[in-house]
């Protein structure tokens, strides 16, 4: 995959979640998640990517059965764009982190974000 294409699919991912967060955003949210509603948001949003990354990753050794026998030198560019989709994940949701939420209370979830 070249690099043009992984920082296409980088950034349309982060403009992905973006939008999927503000379109959460104008769901009902329930009573119970009220009083945060931007953990609501944020929690929702992590979910549509674990939910796309999961079937993607299955998807991939569907596709491509040998990375079963080698994980370390073996790729496609299917599962290529799911780390670039992924990672655009990373950098969304460490945004909306530092933006939303107090230094002292995201520490450990920013730098799980950064490694």
């Amino acid at each position: 995959m070249e690099l043009s294409s992984v920082i296409a699919t980088t950034g349309s991912s982060v403009v992905f979640f973006r939008l999927l967060n503000a379109g959460i955003g104008g769901l009902h949210i329930p009573e119970s998640a009220c009083r945060n509603s931007w953990k609501w948001r944020n929690i929702s949003t992590s979910f549509v990517h674990s939910f796309i990354t999961a079937i993607w990753a299955v998807l991939c050794f569907f596709r491509h059965p040998q990375m079963a026998e080698d994980l370390i030198e073996t790729h496609s560019v299917f599962s290529h764009a799911l780390v670039s989709f992924s990672i655009g994940y990373f950098i969304y949701d460490f945004l909306d982190m530092v933006c939303n939420q107090k230094l002292i209370q995201s520490w450990e979830l920013l730098f799980h974000h950064i490694v």
